[in-house]
């Protein structure tokens, strides 16, 4: 099946003229190139701003075309297009600038996702229970349809249930969480060979280690399960990797050349620290991201956010041992988890939380809470669950301390 884009965008959004605001006009925060090289203009500073980017004094400009106060730290309007941002991520994860949508978190994403494709009050989109929240509350606020395709007893993914249910074959959106959120698995594999490979060297083997035949047949099954999905569906797959820096899994954004109809979201908010700044990534096509562009605010990520992301993307050495660390403290916080009677399971996660399926949860619940830690239940979700968020070894063991302490008449 060939996928065409512009039958499924709203056409209100295909023939959309987007806002032509001052900066997207004259582009104050592209290329040094476009400016002219005459020297700061008399009374300017020659020091770096504060927010690390050149001043328009700097550049040899007077800017009086966006009704910006003249003075101040904050005064001129942030890049619209946050093009720093993206040209750093261009080269961490391997492709071209314009295949990337930087946004007001990831929440943006998912609503632009709704605003681009969905008809308010006709359109349909499949979601996979339990799993995060936002794809249905944005669907109820655009007016949209939800066809609910639960996940399997064992949180897989239920891909034949996806591909026979009634509305596949009009949706226009399918949201995978992968990491999934709150179950903590991996729901969808973009290569079992990279995977294989990743595994393989970091224990000290060897990269050209012969697969073995059970291994190469399900590794060409889940390459035929991608394309059945893929190539069947006429609307867009969203697989949201909010959580992809927690696990040895290659990015479904490596396949992007391969499956013209995917949109890869992730974001700065979990493994790299900065759920404060509120920034989170679409990944697709040129043609899709310039859709994303097309449809947002004109300046819908603020400056100190992106200078704040700009810093935390160049200092990877830094995410990776905090990355490490949150994984050393899970397994810690796993181990000691299933040390306790109530605690029926606790299930295998690639994130950086862990669900536990625990006698009597929302006692268990309360008597965190009182104790002043703030857990998860998940027990609207899953019958009897709980969330662990993986903090630093100290907050792990005050949760294990706190769980030790639970007196023996409490009921639990």
């Amino acid at each position: 099946m060939e996928f065409n884009l512009e039958n499924i965008v709203r056409k209100n959004i295909w023939n959309l003229k987007p806002y032509s605001s001052a900066r997207s006009e004259f582009d104050l925060y592209g290329s040094d190139k476009a400016y002219p090289k005459s020297l700061p203009a008399e009374g300017t500073s020659n020091e770096v701003s504060p927010l690390g980017k050149m001043s328009a004094g700097q550049k040899g400009l007077t800017l009086l075309d966006a009704n910006e106060n003249p003075k101040g730290d904050l005064n001129r309007y942030p890049d619209p297009l946050q093009s720093s941002i993206k040209e750093e991520l261009a080269k961490q994860k391997d492709i071209s600038p314009d295949q990337i949508f930087v946004g007001n978190g990831s929440d943006e994403a998912i609503d632009l996702l709704y605003r681009i494709f969905c008809e308010p009050g006709k359109d349909t989109v499949i979601t996979c229970p339990p799993t995060y929240g936002m794809y249905e509350v944005s669907a109820a606020i655009n007016d949209v349809s939800v066809l609910k395709v639960p996940l399997n007893k064992d949180f897989s993914l239920n891909l034949d249930e996806i591909l026979n249910s009634s509305a596949f074959a009009k949706a226009k959106l399918l949201w995978i969480c992968s990491p999934n959120n709150p179950t903590g698995n991996v729901l969808l594999k973009a290569d079992l060979k990279h995977d294989w490979q990743a595994q393989n060297y970091t224990r000290g083997g060897m990269m050209d280690m012969p697969f073995a035949p059970e291994f190469e047949a399900e590794m060409l099954e889940n390459q035929r399960q991608l394309d059945r999905l893929f190539g069947n569906f006429n609307g867009i797959i969203v697989v949201d990797e909010a959580y992809q820096d927690f696990t040895e899994n290659m990015s479904f954004i490596k396949r992007l050349e391969d499956y013209p109809n995917l949109v890869v979201l992730q974001t700065m908010s979990k493994a790299h620290g900065m759920a404060g700044a509120r920034v989170g990534f679409a990944f697709s096509s040129p043609e899709i991201i310039e859709l994303f562009n097309r449809t947002k605010p004109p300046y819908n990520v603020n400056e100190l956010s992106q200078k704040a992301v700009l810093e935390t993307l160049k200092n990877e050495e830094k995410t990776k041992t905090e990355i490490q660390e949150i994984i050393n403290n899970k397994d810690f916080l796993v181990e000691h988890l299933n040390s306790f009677n109530f605690i029926k399971e606790v299930y295998p996660s690639e994130a950086n939380f862990v669900l536990a399926k625990v006698e009597n949860a929302t006692q268990v619940y309360n008597y965190l809470r009182d104790k002043g830690i703030i857990i998860r239940n998940r027990s609207s979700q899953i019958k009897d669950t709980l969330r662990f968020t993986v903090g630093t070894m100290m907050e792990c063991k005050e949760v294990i301390t706190a769980l030790r302490q639970i007196p023996a008449n409490a009921g639990i």
